[in-house]
């Protein structure tokens, strides 16, 4: 299982809406719903927004009191409301939604705010995965619940991000970095709107248990998990890898504090 996306070049503008406005959005909503949980009249933020496509998904049908999307990089809001109009979900962004713009690891919020904090396929990025956890604490509500899904891992297949420039599975693991910076040096990366070399190599390396022993040193606790994985053909060169790293591609998952 992934999280929807294939090993492809190219990305079609409506397919990356449609995976994450609905696919996304979907799988975020599903999962805490599993976990009893919903979006519906709390307030929420999202740590690591891109596009903030998923956060409209998140808007429009968690229909939260407020959520609020957080990005080391500007959100593009007017692109946003062309992508709503064009896709016919929306012809003004909701009222509930709003974005703003953070440091690798702080969040301009103040404490105790948030019902609900959630991160999608950002993680794999983030520097410091201790100080960013804390910082989501900090700003989560006493009995606040964290959804974090990571895909993917980076000693997992498509680990390196490298599906747009490689057919061969694990070539992050396969080839040297010197090497793969060369090829992918001034193309776009597996994020339409972000450059392939500034992707590869803002990857921090972050294991299932490094994410786990951080989420324990920030003080929160794993309260649902579920492993996202697939068949993987592991090359005869990796075969010495511990199976734990190169058969988990992802995960979802619920935090709550300790």
């Amino acid at each position: 299982m992934t999280d929807g996306r294939e090993a492809r070049g190219d990305e079609d503008p409506p397919l990356w809406f449609k995976e994450h406005f609905d696919d996304a959005a979907g799988q975020v909503l599903s999962f805490l719903g599993g976990a009893g949980l919903t979006l519906q009249g709390r307030t929420v933020a999202d740590i690591g927004c891109g596009d903030g496509i998923v956060d409209l998904g998140l808007a429009i049908k968690g229909r939260p009191h407020k959520l609020v999307g957080y990005d080391v990089r500007p959100t593009d809001v007017d692109a946003l409301r062309r992508i709503a109009r064009a896709a016919a979900v929306a012809a003004e962004l909701p009222e509930c939604l709003s974005f703003a713009t953070s440091q690798p690891d702080l969040v301009p919020a103040e404490d105790d705010v948030f019902d609900v904090v959630v991160s999608w396929s950002t993680f794999e990025h983030v520097t410091r995965p201790v100080r960013m956890l804390s910082e989501i604490k900090r700003i989560l509500k006493p009995g606040g619940v964290l959804f974090i899904q990571l895909w993917p891992f980076f000693h997992s297949e498509h680990g390196g991000h490298l599906w747009p420039h490689y057919d061969e599975p694990f070539p992050h693991l396969l080839h040297p970095g010197a090497e793969i910076r060369e090829r992918v040096r001034g193309r776009r990366g597996t994020d339409p709107g972000r450059d392939a070399l500034d992707e590869y190599d803002s990857l921090n390396r972050i294991t299932l248990d490094e994410l786990h022993h951080a989420l324990l040193a920030a003080g929160m606790t794993v309260a649902r998990l579920e492993l996202l994985t697939n068949v993987v053909h592991v090359p005869s060169e990796l075969a010495y890898l511990p199976l734990g790293l190169i058969g988990v591609a992802g995960v979802n998952l619920v935090a709550i504090g300790l």
